[in-house]
């Protein structure tokens, strides 16, 4: 207990100080949204740290209070992620990004119905259910983030920039966050408290990572070479190749 509480204070000064230095010399006006979702955890983080030391039984409904919050800004700041990998350039293959929304839809509505109709060990017990909510999201995110990690550097953006460290960093502790959510939906509340210094570790991790990029000038994103966007298009030729010999087979 007493390391748990040691990781929770460094990742409340930690956080602070992340946003002391995305707030300094106007870094944040290039990522609005993730300075948004640094000071909102920041401020989450010492609350519950207050509310813990003070009110502790009011602790868990102010914790899933303020998680209601936090996905609205979590598509926020991915959509400013997407935004800056994709947005610049119109050379996408066409339906590239109808294709994008229609599995990002699909999903979610997989997700929500697997939430309501397979609510884990214990089918009446809500908890459980939210929980395997927030497992679906969390393993969109991390799909998500994973996915503009992959293709960035087809679009001239090395692993250098911010961008790029923001989303490596989600990826980090969404993956482990995944891990976590998915022991504490198939084996119960208790397991949260033992796998929870995992998480808080994981965090711990994506908070340094997020200060050494934005500790470090920012590196300026390239234009994309024709060999980049051809490999690219190789890749996604690839993968409608395989799904219409699916359809021929049926």
């Amino acid at each position: 207990m007493k390391l748990q509480w040691t990781i929770w204070y460094l990742n409340a000064i930690l956080q602070w100080v992340l946003l002391a230095v995305v707030l300094w010399d106007n870094r944040w006006k290039k990522h609005i949204a993730f300075a948004i979702y640094i000071a909102f955890c920041a401020a989450k983080t010492t609350i519950l740290i207050i509310v813990m030391l003070k009110w502790q039984f009011l602790y868990v409904s102010v914790n899933w209070g303020i998680r209601v919050f936090t996905l609205p800004i979590l598509i926020a700041v991915f959509r400013e992620l997407f935004a800056a990998v994709f947005r610049p350039y119109s050379t996408l293959p066409p339906g590239t990004l109808r294709w994008l929304r229609t599995a990002v839809g699909t999903l979610a509505v997989i997700s929500a119905c697997a939430a309501f109709f397979f609510p884990g060990s214990h089918p009446g017990d809500f908890l459980n259910t939210v929980l395997l909510l927030n497992r679906t999201v969390t393993l969109i995110f991390c799909g998500a983030f994973a996915f503009t990690a992959l293709v960035s550097s087809y679009f001239g953006i090395p692993w250098q920039t911010r961008v790029y460290g923001i989303g490596v960093g989600f990826l980090l502790f969404t993956s482990v966050d995944i891990f976590v959510s998915s022991l504490s939906t198939g084996y119960g509340i208790s397991v949260v408290h033992s796998l929870n210094l995992i998480a808080m570790l994981s965090f711990t991790l994506a908070l340094i990572t997020w200060l050494f990029y934005f500790s470090l000038p920012d590196v300026q994103s390239k234009k994309p070479t024709l060999e980049q966007m051809r490999r690219l298009q190789k890749a996604l030729d690839y993968t409608s190749t395989k799904v219409d010999s699916y359809r021929g087979m049926q």
